[in-house]
């Protein structure tokens, strides 16, 4: 009898952890939406890793940079352009950054012009029980990639085309 009774509640527990596997990165999703909509620092701190974000970015926009630079190789007003370019990526990480800036991703606006409730048309779609990719229903190819840090989701990644 007691051997049934541990076999039930191990049943309980293993059905408990499923569900919390499965619905914690649309729980995660849901904090970023709320703490995006509030203009809330402290609450999107929770949800997004700044650091690793911004280094991911930066290299991504340097990478694309280059890849335009080694096309343009015979036009040097090409290359004097990419030169104050460098200086515009950290302005444009600033840019996304942001709550309004987050919002716009996959929208086809501005930061200044998206509206913050646009965080809502968002889609999940999970790779796997420790990543996550979340995009503007409009936009699959622009959007954020989320892991599992811990019992915690975060953003550790923005997929952007510039």
């Amino acid at each position: 009898m007691k051997a049934r009774w541990g076999l039930t509640i191990l049943a309980f527990l293993l059905v408990l952890l499923g569900g919390y596997l499965v619905l914690s990165p649309y729980w995660a999703l849901k904090g970023l939406q709320a703490a995006i909509e509030r203009r809330d620092p402290a609450a999107l701190e929770q949800y997004v890793d700044f650091p690793r974000v911004r280094a991911s970015l930066k290299a991504d926009l340097n990478a694309a940079m280059v890849k335009e630079l080694e096309k343009a190789q015979d036009d040097p007003f090409m290359a004097l352009g990419m030169i104050f370019a460098g200086g515009l990526v950290q302005a444009l990480v600033d840019a996304l950054l942001t709550p309004e800036g987050l919002a716009s991703l996959g929208t086809g606006k501005d930061p200044e012009q998206a509206s913050l409730e646009e965080v809502r048309q968002w889609r999940l779609k999970l790779q796997g029980l420790s990543r996550a990719y979340v995009h503007h229903k409009d936009d699959p190819q622009t959007g954020l990639v989320m892991e599992r840090q811990g019992l915690r989701w975060r953003v550790v990644r923005i997929v952007y085309t510039p």
